[in-house]
């Protein structure tokens, strides 16, 4: 199936009128209560930006393994830094992923593991291509914050207030390149298995390969393919808990459609790491068993970090 059941939502318009801000919030609020997912345009990220970090990536990747590892992620280093193939395991059925990745962030201090990201030397303008695209990830996550709580008829400033000092972390992703693709009767090659992103939000870039799978209700796989200059943003955990799970973190996957490397580039954008998540008083489900026990944004993420690598 086709991804029709993913939203193309032009956000210009949470910067114009009133009734615009209230109509784009309730596009959002719907796409995030019925799918977890929606693509995005009117973002104003212009495709230059994004050619070049894509191209930084491809460049970074491309160095010799021992060159990578010079920049290791590990606790120690705050969860910043290179994985190498299948040093993350996002579905512990199947173990580590087949993918190799580079995560940097510019996530306050929170007492435990703050030692500043790992730059390797090479590329050389790594460093500025993706401390520029960070910050403006940062600034798209804040604008759809606003319609997160105007479709959930909070103060349209009730999550951008706690956006000041985000946990966000930018990622690079390689999937290198495969044999032989299977037919879509056959069973698929894993790029990366089936998971819910543990966050508040992603905003991901994705190469023209696509690969990218959604989960529906049914329990039908459908595709997310590809669209030109947008970025696909979903639901993670954390604000499937805070919202009592009106906002869905839905399942997702990767598989291999085409046999070239296949690159992406998601955005994770998380509170303050000392915000208190609990279900929010207009989202309570009536059984409050369900509800979220209190974690601050900087534990639950530290919890859930802990356990993705090997």
């Amino acid at each position: 199936m086709a991804g029709e059941l993913i939203p193309s939502i032009d956000v210009s318009s949470l910067n114009g009128s009133q009734a615009e801000r209230m109509r784009c919030a309730k596009s959002i609020g719907r796409a995030c209560e019925e799918v977890g997912f929606f693509h995005i345009v009117g973002h104003g990220v212009d495709s230059g930006q994004r050619v070049r970090v894509f191209d930084v990536a491809e460049r970074f990747f491309a160095l010799p393994l021992a060159t990578k590892m010079d920049v290791a992620l590990s606790a120690e280093s705050g969860f910043r830094g290179y994985f190498p193939f299948k040093g993350e395991v996002t579905n512990p059925l199947i173990g580590g992923d087949p993918k190799e990745g580079y995560d940097i962030s510019f996530a306050p201090d929170d007492g435990v593991h703050r030692k500043g990201n790992r730059w390797p030397e090479e590329p050389s303008d790594l460093r500025a291509v993706m401390t520029e695209y960070y910050r403006r990830l940062a600034e798209i996550g804040r604008t759809l914050s606003r319609g997160f709580a105007l479709a959930l008829d909070l103060p349209e400033d009730f999550f951008t207030a706690k956006l000041d000092r985000p946990t966000a972390i930018l990622r690079l992703l390689h999937y290198p390149p495969v044999g032989r693709v299977p037919a879509r009767h056959e069973i698929p090659i894993s790029g990366c298995g089936a998971h819910s992103d543990y966050g508040y939000l992603t905003v991901l870039a994705q190469d023209e390969q696509g690969g990218l799978q959604v989960e529906t209700r049914a329990g039908q796989w459908i595709d997310v393919p590809p669209i030109p200059d947008a970025f696909v943003c979903n639901i993670g955990e954390m604000m499937a808990l805070w919202t009592g799970n009106r906002f869905r973190a839905t399942p997702h996957r990767v598989i291999r459609v085409a046999p070239g490397s296949r690159y992406s580039i998601p955005f994770f954008f998380h509170p303050n790491p000392d915000v208190l998540i609990e279900t929010l008083p207009n989202c309570a489900p009536a059984d409050e068993a369900l509800g979220c026990p209190p974690v601050t944004s900087g534990e639950y993420l530290r919890r859930r970090q802990l356990g993705a690598y090997v």
